[in-house]
């Protein structure tokens, strides 16, 4: 009997058609769109959001995509203008983006995406959507469900149980009105994040309350984390699940897999964890985007 390898080599990835919105600071919202295979049903489609300092080409992103892809599932994929970055290879060419960005700025892009998207499946006002997002990617796509109703399946892979959690610094520095720094370990750069976060989050923070949110949501949840996260200890992840209704929140621990689950800035290779975390999430969209007696019960008038 053969052994089986630990790993495959790099997957082959989609690619994908490219595409530009209006974000929400007037700049260009860069957006690839991954065409699905086969006869795919009309009027469904998922979103990929990247996480803080990331962006839609980072990580295992592009592998995810082209998975959903090949599940007969259109899929966007598209950069935060807070994001800052410019190209493919993940530069970031636009730091008074970054500067300036929000939280509310970042619900702006997501909704104007699900616009899209609900457009270019040809829904008629009536998609499916779901929503996948790395770390602070994940609380977004969350808080973006509970205000959109299209949204029927979520997934969060390594998020954290909230926002707005900044060193005491940071927030000392933006009280002055200056801003502050943040250190990039994969472009080795220091970056500048200014006070209009701060000014977002006095204004906004009960919208961005992700226990309350999350205890309210319509939507199915998937909440997928790394055991050996160090970015984003596990534990708060199992706070993220235990907020969410237990008939619509489940929560996967991928065993050995760090905050990236393990495929890097750039897809080199696909190690079993990674591999476990992209079908997990495959099998989520799946189960909750085809029309199904037991999704549509949480969408009825009154829940």
């Amino acid at each position: 009997m053969s052994a089986v390898p630990e790993e495959t080599p790099p997957p082959t990835l989609q690619t994908p058609e490219a595409f530009e919105l209006v974000a929400s600071d007037g700049g260009p919202l860069r957006l690839d769109f991954y065409a699905p295979s086969g006869d795919a049903a009309g009027g469904r489609g998922a979103i990929l959001c990247h996480g803080f300092r990331g962006y839609k080409d980072w990580g295992f992103l592009s592998f995810l995509a082209t998975r959903l892809a090949k599940e007969g599932l259109p899929v966007a994929a598209f950069n935060f203008a807070s994001s800052g970055i410019t190209d493919r290879e993940g530069t970031f060419g636009e730091p008074e983006r970054f500067r300036a960005g929000t939280y509310a700025g970042d619900l702006t892009d997501l909704a104007r995406v699900a616009d899209w998207m609900e457009a270019r499946v040809g829904a008629g006002g009536s998609a499916r959507l779901g929503l996948a997002g790395h770390s602070r990617g994940g609380v977004i796509a969350v808080l973006h469900a509970a205000r959109d109703r299209r949204v029927r399946a979520v997934a969060t892979l390594g998020a954290p149980a909230r926002i707005g959690v900044w060193p005491e610094a940071t927030w000392e520095a933006w009280r002055r009105g200056d801003a502050a720094e943040v250190y990039d370990f994969r472009t080795r750069q220091a970056l500048r994040l200014g006070p209009d976060l701060l000014h977002d989050w006095e204004a906004n923070a009960a919208r961005y309350d992700t226990a309350a949110t999350l205890a309210a949501l319509a939507a199915p949840v998937l909440v997928v984390h790394g055991a050996r996260d160090a970015l984003v200890p596990l534990a708060e992840a199992e706070e993220f699940a235990a907020f969410g209704r237990s008939t619509a929140t489940e929560l996967r621990i991928i065993e050995g897999a760090g905050h990236s689950f393990q495929a890097g800035d750039k897809i080199r290779r696909t190690p079993p964890p990674l591999l476990d975390t992209v079908e997990s999430v495959a099998a989520w969209m799946r189960r909750w985007l085809e029309p199904n007696p037991i999704g549509d019960y949480f969408f009825s008038p009154g829940m």
